[in-house]
């Protein structure tokens, strides 16, 4: 991943956040937490072998 080295004053940074929508700070949470995005990761990983395998209720026989 590139890097980009930003340069804000605190009060910045903190605004900006604040201006982040619910979906933008759950994907800056897991860009920050290792742990958190390994754990996602697994856990798509068995969804998709368990739809493969039939094992997992379809989006349609969900709904």
């Amino acid at each position: 991943m590139p890097r980009v080295k930003v340069e804000l004053k605190v009060e910045e940074l903190a605004q900006a956040l604040k201006q982040l929508t619910p979906g933008e700070r759950e994907t800056l949470l897991i860009l920050l937490n290792p742990k958190l995005k390994r754990e996602l990761k697994e856990r798509w990983k068995k969804a998709r072998a368990e739809l493969r395998a039939g094992k997992a209720l379809t989006e349609g026989e969900l709904f």
